[in-house]
């Protein structure tokens, strides 16, 4: 049996699974304060960082390739 590995999945995976850091000071984040689908396939967060106060945001595609 030969195991097969869906590359483009396994980095979608990894987006989600990945720390966070501020972009200002490199903290970690833990958790963003708000997340919202936006349409066309996409998940955007806003975080606010603890140790530097500073706003920032990532966003994830979801497409399916």
């Amino acid at each position: 049996m030969r195991l097969h590995i869906d590359t483009a999945r396994l980095s979608r995976i990894r987006t989600f699974a990945s720390p966070v850091r501020c972009q200002h000071c490199g903290d970690v984040m833990v958790a963003p304060y708000m997340s919202e689908f936006v349409e066309g396939g996409e998940i955007r967060h806003h975080w606010e960082c603890d140790a530097c106060g500073e706003a920032s945001t990532t966003s994830i595609p979801l497409t399916t390739h």
